[in-house]
């Protein structure tokens, strides 16, 4: 996030123009600085000097975690965020996993852990997003508000850390350390591909408790660009894209492609021509998001493969997508992706589908609580992922599963959703527990006449079954994505798994 010193900058050159924005607040660059400065004084007097501290925020998008968060970085303090929308005892999990000394929480999240105020208010600093003041139960009285005026007391700067979770998508998200700074990497994305800056505006509806949220939101800062904070639903982003002018936007490919069914029906007369860049990353997209865009929005969509362990790793412009809707992009600077045998790790050829390994710059340091996979090649350290895929000899990577190496998921769902019955796709195994082969969970769009409903599972399961032998369809309502836009495949099969087992 960005520091009080940059957003003071920020405040000289524009200290009217709007900085952040969530849709009930919105601050200035002046009433920004105004209240980090206030907050990290706060701090300053409300933390033990002598302590190592460790903060996180479990709260929703709003403009006093951007504040709260500014005023942590301007400290020098690693603070992780948890997605509020996850369950109490998740929650709880990641709360003991970091151990914190301060803690940003919203009081009226209605999961938040069970003993959360019991096992935290005699360990931790709390300040309440909701409830201001915060109070500090180890001196078990309320402190003036945080934002008030206070005197900062000296304060030692530590070394640069970040702490961080992983998406957590079949389990408990885990905890990393990393000592780079990746929202360099974005930065420079910026700036120097979009040559965006102030007078620009970013829109993000993704969660700041994940990297995809707080990193992107951050950059733009940092470039003295507007950030304004999104709202979940898909037809008011529309709205707010069209009414506020703004000219960027980072969307995960589920929120993505509701936004384009709002802007081609509901919504088809929205003014959507000051968006000059839209950025997409958390999960692949299919050619038919990519055709929509384009007809939609004209050739301005970038979507990048990036994991939580080693930042953004490859970017695919508007021609790649044109030309290879399937690909993942090319490197990114201080980038190498390598697909490797999986049972030997040596390196396969181009066009061959291995297990990828990725030499990054910006790569986490470790795992907190359990060893971190990686592999050494020329002389340096390579992280392995559990995702597969191939370099093309076109220059451009191609992501083909997420711990399926037998099986083009990409492609297989990309194909399914060139049916215009189909909404929307995930093909996995394993939804039975029994691992017993490829399944297309598939969603439909309402209204479908019963022979058109037949005709599109069936063809799903003739689509997939070309690419992984006998197949498996299940139609659902929907499909559960968590906020990073990633599918929550423990969630898919608590609701899909019996029925898929007795198929």
């Amino acid at each position: 996030m960005i520091t009080l010193d940059a957003v003071r900058q920020h405040a000289a050159a524009a200290p009217h123009r709007v900085a952040v924005d969530d849709g009930d607040e919105a601050l200035t660059w002046t009433e920004l600085a105004d209240r980090v400065e206030s907050v990290r004084a706060w701090l300053t007097r409300s933390l033990d000097t002598d302590e190592a501290h460790r903060a996180m925020v479990v709260a929703g998008n709003s403009v006093r975690v951007v504040v709260a968060t500014a005023a942590l970085a301007s400290l020098g303090i690693p603070w992780v965020g948890v997605d509020p929308e996850r369950d109490g005892a998740t929650i709880g999990e990641q709360l003991a996993a970091v151990d914190p000394t301060f803690i940003v929480v919203d009081s009226s999240l209605p999961n938040l852990p069970h003993d959360f105020w019991p096992r935290w208010g005699d360990t931790a600093v709390l300040l309440d997003l909701v409830a201001f003041p915060a109070f500090d139960t180890r001196v078990t009285h309320y402190l003036a508000a945080a934002e008030g005026e206070h005197q900062p007391a000296p304060w030692v700067q530590p070394p640069f850390s970040a702490l961080g979770f992983t998406s957590g998508t079949t389990g408990t998200p885990k905890l990393f350390i990393r000592r780079k700074r990746t929202e360099n990497q974005r930065i420079a994305l910026l700036r120097d591909r979009f040559g965006f800056g102030p007078g620009d505006s970013f829109l993000i509806t993704s969660p700041l408790a994940f990297a995809s949220g707080h990193v992107w939101a951050g950059a733009a800062l940092a470039l003295g660009a507007a950030v304004r904070l999104g709202p979940p639903d898909p037809e008011a982003a529309v709205e707010v894209l069209a009414e506020e002018r703004l000219t960027g936007a980072f969307l995960v490919p589920p929120f993505l492609d509701r936004v384009l069914e709002a802007a081609t029906t509901t919504h088809r007369d929205a003014d959507l021509t000051a968006l000059r860049f839209l950025l997409t990353g958390g999960r692949h997209i299919s050619p038919r998001t990519i055709e929509q865009t384009r007809a939609r929005l004209g050739d301005l969509l970038h979507a990048y493969y990036a994991t939580t362990e080693t930042g953004i790793n490859t970017l695919a412009d508007p021609a790649d997508l044109a030309a290879a809707p399937y690909a993942a992009g090319r490197f990114m600077p201080g980038i190498t992706v390598r697909a490797l045998d999986p049972d030997t790790l040596a390196e396969l050829p181009a066009g061959r589908v291995g297990l990828l390994a990725i030499d990054s710059a910006f790569a986490l340091d470790a795992y907190v609580h359990r060893p971190l996979g990686t592999v050494d090649i020329a002389g340096r350290r390579h992280i392995l992922t559990s995702d597969y895929g191939y370099l093309g000899d076109d220059g451009l990577l191609y992501i083909t599963a997420r711990s399926e190496p037998g099986l083009d998921v990409v492609r297989v769902e990309g194909v399914i959703k060139e049916d215009p019955a189909v909404r929307d796709v995930c093909v996995t195994s394993g939804l039975d527990g029994a691992g017993t082969g490829a399944v297309a969970v598939v969603v439909l769009r309402p209204g479908l006449a019963p022979e058109l409903r037949q005709r599109a599972l069936v063809r799903a399961g003739e689509v997939l079954g070309r690419y992984a032998g006998p197949a498996r369809v299940t139609e659902v309502e929907r499909i559960p994505y968590n906020s990073a836009g990633k599918v929550a495949l423990l969630v898919l099969r608590e609701e899909v798994g019996v029925r898929v087992g007795a198929a």
